[in-house]
Formats: structure tokens, sequence, C-alpha cells
């Protein structure tokens, strides 16, 4: 099956990755999933995803490391969708890191709009 991309999503609530999962495998999309930083970390050492979806709080540990350093990556060319309730620290980093936002609640038109908006422009 030809897919539109690889998307890694990560975000330590269950339903919430299931949900996103769901809704991007059937718009054609391969999704990995993670539900922390230490496995998405591992999951891009094995396959440098096209995009990567992260929640900025990932239970007891801060998404936004994360996100620092896969916009740190040598050559990554990574697209970053930051998933967050907070506005205000979101757009501040994602100014820092070239990523954008998607405020949660988000519906799901919203979600696949925005990853297919950055599919095409990677």
């Amino acid at each position: 099956m030809d897919t539109h991309g690889d998307i890694l999503v990560v975000d330590d609530n269950q339903p919430i990755v299931e949900f996103i999962s769901e809704a991007l495998q059937d718009e054609g999309y391969t999704v990995r999933t993670a539900l922390d930083q230490a496995r998405a970390r591992a999951l891009i050492g094995e396959r440098r995803p096209d995009l990567i979806l992260v929640d900025l709080h990932l239970g007891s540990t801060n998404g936004s490391a994360l996100v620092r350093q896969l916009a740190d990556l040598e050559g990554a060319n990574v697209a970053l969708i930051l998933m967050t309730a907070d506005n205000q620290a979101a757009q501040a980093l994602a100014l820092k890191k070239g990523a954008i936002c998607l405020l949660k609640p988000f519906g799901l038109d919203d979600l696949i709009d925005c990853v297919e908006k950055h599919i095409r422009l990677r």
C-alpha cells in the first residue's frame, strides 16, 4: 500500500494516541506511536519520520526537550507539530524551532488539515 508519509505520534495519553493514529491511518499515512520520550527517540533512530506530532507535556517530563533535540538533529528535515493546550508556550517554542502548533482540544478535521499541509510543505 502506498502511503502519504511516515508520521510519529508522541503523547502520554493512550486514548489520544489511538485517536490520532487511527484517523491518520484512515487517511493513508504510516503511523508509529510513542508514549514517552525514550521510545520516541528509539523510533526516530530506527527510521526518521516525515512528520512528528508531539505533546509538549509528556507526563512527568517536558516534551519541549524532545522538540529541541529533534530540531537540532543534523539534516533531520522533520516537520514538527506541537500539540498542547498551552498556546503561549507552544507558540514561543514553535517560533524558535520551526514547528507549528495544534491547540488541544482539536477536532479530526483540524488534525488532518494540519498534517496534510505540513506533509505537502515538506
